[in-house]
């Protein structure tokens, strides 16, 4: 399912809506409805419990729920047509659809983050992180990103907005090869690791602290737990693990209380094993970036040997180790 907050770059909270118990027994055999808030402006999101009815049944439905709501009404699917968008279009009626939005309703707060959206952000977007580092992970000095998309778990939506992002950020240069987009590095690969690093997101979204149990080990290792296994650093005492999940949040406490009976765990803003030859461990450039904060020589001396490592260069040619699967 795609992620509308990433497309729109705005704050998105659905939550069911309460008015549909009022309404007849109809609408709610028809769609399925929530009310959802688009960076405080409040709608309705109808999808389609079955077909979607044809365009003059949406058109009559939504005029009732807007005059129940007293909202927008936002007709939600996973597919269409363009035959079927344009008529949608022509008939004023909004709609949310993989990549095709319509919402005329949020013209002008839209608008606004266009513009803004021009103004180069402070980190990464974590879709545009995850580009990077797929084209460092693979020895080509060109990438073509349409298999992009499929690879990343991520939209071809997504995927245009990273390269956008990164090509500001003069990390990229794109071209086209007929109809295929290929982007291609300004540098060698080390030297677009570090003129990216002022930019690079820490992936950690927060730090929990949770039993130990069957399930959290088979968690990948990440933190200092992944670059032990990557170089000569010596294993920490606190065993730490990755956990990503849009869906389940995993329970655990902000502190540690006994290093022997709980596991540090991270929680990603993406998934850690994505990019990673090992389906154990984080991938090495995230943890890297993870670890940048670190302030002990011994991790600096690790984090060097792996980087070394994984670009090294004999007889002037750039030679890399099998560190990522793409």
């Amino acid at each position: 399912m795609f992620d509308l907050a990433d497309l729109l770059g705005v704050k998105v909270i659905s939550e069911p809506w309460e008015g549909a118990d009022s309404l007849p027994y109809m609408f709610n055999e028809i769609y399925k409805l929530h009310i959802v808030t688009l960076d405080g402006v409040p709608c309705i999101f109808a999808e389609p419990n079955g077909e979607t009815p044809a365009i003059q049944g949406v058109l009559k439905h939504f005029t009732r729920l807007h005059s129940a709501a007293a909202m927008p009404v936002v007709l939600k699917m996973n597919g269409l047509s363009g035959e079927r968008r344009k008529a949608l279009i022509e008939a004023r009626i909004p709609f949310v659809a993989a990549e095709q939005i319509y919402l005329p309703f949020m013209g002008v707060i839209l608008q606004k983050h266009l513009y803004s959206e021009a103004k180069l952000r402070e980190k990464l977007m974590p879709s545009a992180q995850l580009v990077l580092f797929a084209y460092l992970y693979q020895s080509n000095h060109k990438m073509y990103t349409s298999p992009l998309a499929g690879r990343l778990k991520i939209s071809p939506m997504q995927i245009t907005r990273a390269i956008r992002q990164l090509h500001k950020l003069n990390i990229f240069d794109v071209s086209k090869d007929g109809v295929q987009i290929v982007i291609s590095g300004k540098a060698n690969h080390r030297a677009l690791f570090e003129r990216a690093a002022p930019y690079l997101l820490d992936p950690v979204r927060e730090i929990l602290h949770v039993p130990r149990s069957g399930r959290i080990n088979e968690l990948p290792r990440s933190g200092l737990s992944a670059l032990s296994e990557m170089s000569r650093l010596s294993a920490p005492q606190l065993d730490t693990r990755a956990y990503y999940s849009k869906t389940c949040k995993l329970q655990g406490e902000n502190r540690l209380i006994d290093y022997k009976k709980q596991m540090r765990i991270e929680v990603w803003k993406y998934p850690p094993t994505l990019l990673s030859a090992k389906s154990d461990t984080a991938d090495p450039l995230s943890v890297i970036v993870s670890l940048r904060d670190e302030q002990n020589e011994r991790v600096d001396q690790a984090i060097a040997a792996v980087l070394k490592k994984m670009w090294r260069v004999e007889s002037g040619k750039q030679h890399y180790s099998a560190y990522a699967k793409l």
